[in-house]
């Protein structure tokens, strides 16, 4: 079931690595229907927070087709990250005070440069930073999701930078969609080993 999937994240770390809006507004949307194709491999208690987060994603990523709604697209993704929090947790991950340490290190970094998106990067770059720490777990290691969790929070990095980049006027064609394609690809990753590593069987 992964290959649909991989498909179209290909797709759309393309559209981002070319430029290709029109690409990418076919690409994008499909991602998070298709991976929510794989969410029949959980246990079943588990499923509809699962359903939840990929929803709060793939609202997420419609928004973001627009480069005006990074705020309410940010809300939408906090469901998904709730959601990741929420099952990491019951497969018994535990915080611990390295891994807190070593993923609040960017997110101070991000929001020394956030300017007035300070607020947004605190609450939703703190809760992005939880799921990598919590997906750490190194009773959780050997399924992908520590992976997954550090691509996740690499994936908004990249964003953030693109956009600091962009708004201070000394970016480049080259330079976008160099930091667009990775984002891309780093989010597709990020989200697919979640999804897989959750499994229990």
């Amino acid at each position: 079931m992964r290959l649909p999937y991989l498909v179209a994240g290909g797709l759309f770390a393309l559209s981002r690595a070319i430029g290709s809006d029109r690409l990418r507004v076919v690409a994008k949307p499909l991602l998070m229907p298709l991976l929510s194709l794989q969410i029949g491999r959980l246990p079943r208690a588990d499923r509809a927070i699962a359903v939840t987060g990929l929803g709060g994603a793939w609202i997420g990523d419609l928004m973001l087709l627009r480069d005006d709604r990074l705020l309410p697209a940010a809300f939408a993704f906090a469901a998904n990250h709730a959601a990741c929090l929420t099952l990491l947790r019951r497969r018994g991950a535990k915080f611990h005070p390295r891994q807190v340490l070593a993923r609040a290190l960017p997110v101070a970094i991000a929001a020394r440069l956030a300017g007035d998106r300070l607020p947004l990067v605190v609450v939703y770059g703190g809760m992005v930073a939880a799921v990598s720490a919590l997906a750490a777990d190194p009773q959780l290691r050997g399924r992908g999701l520590g992976l997954g969790g550090n691509l996740f929070l690499l994936s908004d990095s990249l964003i953030l930078v693109r956009t600091i980049v962009a708004s201070a006027g000394t970016t480049s064609v080259a330079v976008d969609r160099i930091l667009d394609s990775s984002a891309a690809v780093t989010y597709a990753g990020a989200q697919q080993l979640l999804i897989e590593g959750l499994r229990t069987d």
